[in-house]
């Protein structure tokens, strides 16, 4: 069975990213993050969120309920959903 943890290294080295880097998106430490990644900790719903929203992809698909990755499509361009999630990464990293 693919644990969260599988599903979230699996999303984050899609996007090139490496723990440190989305840790500090997240406002995580790298431990944390890394725990997550292990299986070991679970992140609140608020930072569950925060991963799935800064990954691209849907809550149930790092929670394994889904197979379906949601990526960003033009309609959400449109909508404002794109400035929403790059305000809620640059708020983390304090600049706004």
């Amino acid at each position: 069975m693919i644990q969260f943890g599988q599903r979230l290294k699996v999303a984050r080295t899609a996007k090139h990213l490496s723990q440190q880097v989305l840790a500090d998106i997240i406002d995580k430490s790298l431990n944390t993050v890394g725990l997550y990644e292990r299986g070991l900790r679970q992140p609140s719903l608020e930072t569950l969120c925060l991963l799935a929203d800064t990954l691209e992809v849907s809550c149930d698909y790092l929670l394994a309920r889904t197979t379906v990755k949601e990526t960003l499509k033009e309609t959400d361009l449109s909508d404002g959903r794109l400035e929403i999630r790059i305000s809620r990464i640059e708020h983390r990293l304090g600049m706004d």
